[in-house]
């Protein structure tokens, strides 16, 4: 590239800016003669302007474009294209390659000696962009320390197993070919094999590949929690997100916009779905892969950690011939593994199973499993109309996110239908809160909902550094152990060890909520009753909580106190008031363990949920007590909160 019209030289451009006068512009020169410095570095050192003022300048005027080389990404190919030598020579820094250009950052764009040494030296058409002196100096630093030959040291000691690419579309790729061979150098296809499998053999459910300034940091989630795998040289940084696109049959010309993409790959005997997200970020291009293992998520209903009642209850649940079951939680917390293993469970010859999710996940064997493309007008509702059309038994809608998808999926029920699905909530009850929000009237939701489970997942003790501790007072009472639970429990938690990663835990464990709808809930949903009055009738007819779930897990010795908290911080279980005493309740308590007074009515013989002004019980016939007595004062059993002292 030539600058074209009359050659001005860089003061010039600047009087012509404005950022400089032209007494300084004469001023400069005269001490240029006396100084081996260029004429803007002596601009930045009179404090006359900037860096970065000069190149936006310069940019400007020559209508030449600027870069960050901070933030951009600098391909290993381009840089091995110009010596080390040459660079600081002219201090220029190769950025990309496309066909015969080169793209090279400079802070002189009117050293045309520069331009023609380089054009000649590597037979590649010169494209320049202007970059600062400073951003120069500290590109060559980085981009020059590490080659593929150290890179390929880097991965020497250690034979990944071999990763096939099972899709690789390289097809509608622009100027495929230098990019194609940088990244499948094969230090760099070794460097991502590598990551792969490492995430693999610590079972990790996502790979984080994030450029930071001076490194490339490799962090896998393991049981939900984040873990440093490796730390890489930022010179790899343009190669191992090349060829990661290009296994996801992504644009690799683009970096200013967030892709997706899909990697199906083998690893030894298994075959394993990677779904692989870009996002652009300040020092390039970070890169999220979703591991999905079809084989790992039908892990088979004895192996969900439900206890006995409560399997009991989900296999009724699952078992009915129509209705909807809906699953809540978080992100991460499990939902689809439950639902693929209760479709699994119910799933036979004679049924006519169907799935609309988004993406589809894991593959499921005798299930017809339909994707939504938003783009091909595949919506949720959409094809949920149609799927009613197929003549199906049970159907699973991924999540129910709008009240057109809720009130179909519905309709399906009520004509016959079962039908399982997801939505975000905190806990079972707070779902019919959330369809109300939605705009799902509340006849419907009691006419229709069977069943709702909330669970999440606690991270199990590791067995190889299993020790004894004592947990604080504050995180007992927050989790309202009774003062025998706390004297007779051997609390215990992992030390931390090689097997575990230092973290003290390995595995994780299903907690569970599980809402049945009975008769007198679903009465008391149609007439509008509050969410609290709910949670009362749910946990006086016998519904653990997912706090008691989680202590019910502490005390097997799974997990730990703050692991139990961790998981159900985000229920408000604690707060309101005993109108009798002012002793602090949980939202799931039916009577004040402080004075003992009733919060909802039972029956003192069937312990079934009375309404107000029953003089008998209707279900055993026991002639009931005038329930306005005041009730006796006890001992309390329950560590409230607020309270100081453990009993």
């Amino acid at each position: 590239m030539a600058l074209s019209g009359k050659k001005k030289r860089i003061g010039e451009l600047l009087v012509e800016s404005g950022l400089m006068t032209r007494e300084d512009f004469e001023t400069i020169l005269s001490e240029q003669k006396n100084s081996n410095k260029k004429l803007g570095e002596l601009v930045v050192d009179k404090g006359i302007c900037s860096e970065y003022d000069i190149a936006a300048a310069l940019s400007s005027q020559l209508g030449m474009p600027c870069i960050d080389l901070k933030a951009a990404t600098i391909e290993p190919a381009a840089v091995s294209i110009i010596s080390e030598k040459l660079a600081h020579k002219h201090q220029i820094v190769p950025i990309q390659v496309r066909g015969r250009d080169l793209h090279v950052a400079m802070a002189d764009p009117f050293s045309h000696d520069a331009l023609e040494d380089v054009q000649f030296a590597t037979g590649y058409r010169i494209q320049p962009y202007i970059s600062t002196h400073s951003d120069i100096v500290w590109a060559i630093d980085q981009h020059y320390q590490v080659d593929a030959t150290s890179v390929d040291s880097l991965v020497s000691d250690i034979v990944p197993e071999e990763v096939e690419v099972l899709e690789e579309d390289l097809e509608n790729q622009p100027e495929l070919g230098d990019l194609k061979k940088q990244s499948e150098a094969a230090p760099i296809i070794r460097m991502v094999n590598l990551i792969i499998t490492r995430a693999v053999e610590e079972k990790a459910s996502d790979i984080h590949i994030e450029p930071k300034k001076n490194k490339l940091l490799v962090r896998n989630r393991v049981d939900g929690a984040l873990r440093v795998d490796l730390e890489l040289p930022s010179s790899v940084i343009g190669a191992i997100v090349s060829r990661l696109k290009i296994m996801s049959s992504m644009d690799i010309a683009e970096r200013r916009v967030p892709q997706d993409g899909r990697i199906a790959v083998k690893l030894g005997s298994k075959t394993l779905d990677l779904r692989v997200s870009t996002l652009p970020t300040t020092f390039g291009e970070k890169v999220v892969i979703r591991i999905l293992d079809s084989e790992g998520s039908l892990i088979g209903l004895e192996k969900l950690g439900l206890d006995g009642e409560t399997r009991r209850k989900f296999v009724g649940l699952i078992s009915k011939p129509q209705g909807i079951v809906l699953v809540t939680g978080p992100t991460g917390s499990g939902k689809t593994t439950t639902l693929y293993t209760a479709l699994s469970h119910i799933a036979d010859v004679e049924k006519n199973v169907s799935t609309i999710e988004d993406p589809i996940e894991y593959e499921l064997a005798g299930i017809n499993q339909v994707g939504v493309d938003e783009k091909a007008g595949r919506t949720f509702e959409s094809v949920l109309r149609s799927l009613l059309r197929q003549d199906p038994d049970v159907i699973m809608v991924g999540e129910m996110r709008d009240v057109t998808t809720a009130t179909i999926a519905m309709q399906a029920s009520l004509t016959g239908h079962l039908v399982f699905s997801t939505i975000h909530t905190n806990n079972t009850v707070a779902t019919i809160t959330r369809l109300r929000d939605l705009g799902v009237p509340s006849y419907l939701i009691s006419s229709t909902i069977i069943g709702i489970i909330a669970q999440r997942l606690v991270r199990v003790i590791c067995p190889f550094c299993k020790e004894e501790y004592q947990p604080t007072e504050d995180s007992l009472r927050g989790l309202a152990l009774t003062a025998q639970q706390v004297k007779d429990h051997k609390f215990l938690r992992g030390k931390g060890c090689g097997k575990c990663g230092d973290t003290g835990y390995k595995g994780r464990a299903g907690i569970y909520e599980m809402l049945v709808l009975s008769q007198k809930i679903k009465e008391a949903i149609a007439g509008g009753a509050s969410e609290g009055k709910l949670r009362q009738l749910a946990v006086a007819e016998g519904m653990q909580t997912l706090p008691n779930a989680g202590v019910a897990r502490l005390m097997q010795g799974v997990t730990t106190v703050e692991e139990v908290l961790r998981a159900i911080q985000t229920d408000e279980d604690f707060g309101s008031l005993c109108p009798a005493c002012n002793a602090i309740l949980g939202s799931d308590f039916i009577a004040c363990p402080e004075c003992g007074k009733k919060l909802i009515e039972t029956c003192p013989s069937c312990s079934k949920t009375l309404d107000a002004g029953w003089k008998h019980c209707p279900y055993c016939a026991e002639t009931l007590p005038d329930v306005d007595q005041a009730p006796k004062a006890r001992d309390p059993k329950v560590i409230p909160m607020g309270k100081d002292k453990i009993a």
